[in-house]
């Protein structure tokens, strides 16, 4: 009888069970369910402990974009090793790049961003050089100083603009004024280009120019003109008009060296003998 009372309390007490799940598929359905359910958080634990890991994801892709002339993938290389060793996709902070790339004086800004799984994009904006600046600097339209290593502005020709430190910006003003006049002036047969302009603490000012006839300039016969302080603007502009006249009167084997512009009526040449 005892036997028999212990088979009637397992039996009822699969009854029971049985009554949570309707039948056998719906327990095995739960238990599967169970089963997916803790193999997703290990993936995705595994995942995220992968992902921390400093030996995964390392960036080791490097892509320079934007307007640049001057700076090379060699340069980023090197401003990103000065941080210590390449970091993980995630722990790279690229405001630390950043800053490192803006270091460069040719840069005008720079952005950077990260694509999965391992590159690094980097976006660059350069300064556009117009002009030497006192031999070792450039400038770009807006009067901004910066620098170039020499060996990759070696064929660089641009016009040559020299003044006090710190004058950058009131120098390329009037330079622009006198150059716009340059091109105003000009006609089919005869222009001035204006390679080199010079100015001082008393805002005196010469210019090296070269004579330009229909489209060609002449190398090597430069002519410098003394401008001084004052009047600057109308003072060349006067030149540029009396050119042709002054032209006429110099004899076939000479040329004007030096012009003085700083009389209030007239103007003061110097000539010299031509090569042959």
């Amino acid at each position: 009888m005892k036997q028999v009372r212990q088979a009637a309390r397992r039996e009822d007490k699969n009854k029971r069970r049985l009554l949570i799940f309707r039948n056998t598929e719906q327990l095995i359905g739960f238990l599967f369910f169970i089963m997916i359910i803790f193999i997703s958080i290990w993936v995705v634990q595994s995942f995220k402990n992968w992902m921390d890991d400093p030996e995964q994801m390392v960036l080791s892709q490097l892509t320079l974009s934007g307007e640049h002339t001057y700076t090379t993938e060699d340069d980023l290389r090197k401003a990103i090793l000065g941080l210590g060793l390449p970091n993980t996709y995630i722990g790279q902070d690229v405001n630390d790049i950043q800053q490192e790339v803006m270091r460069f004086p040719w840069v005008k800004q720079t952005s950077i961003r990260k694509q999965w799984p391992d590159r690094l994009i980097v976006y660059v904006e350069e300064y556009k050089p117009v002009l030497y600046w006192n031999d070792l600097f450039l400038l770009d339209k807006n009067g901004n100083v910066f620098s170039v290593p020499l060996d990759r502005i070696a064929t660089l020709q641009l016009p040559r603009l020299y003044g006090p430190e710190g004058k950058a910006k009131p120098a390329l003003e009037i330079y622009y004024k006198l150059e716009n006049l340059s091109k105003k002036l000009a006609n089919n047969q005869l222009a001035l280009h204006i390679k080199a302009a010079i100015t001082d603490e008393r805002n005196a000012w010469q210019l090296m120019v070269e004579q330009c006839v229909s489209g060609t300039c002449f190398e090597n016969q430069e002519m410098k003109l003394l401008l001084g302080s004052e009047n600057i603007e109308n003072r060349y502009q006067q030149f540029i008009k009396l050119f042709p006249e002054i032209q006429l009167r110099v004899p076939e084997n000479e040329r004007i060296t030096v012009a003085d512009l700083r009389y209030e009526n007239g103007i003061s040449v110097q000539k010299e003998k031509m090569v042959q």
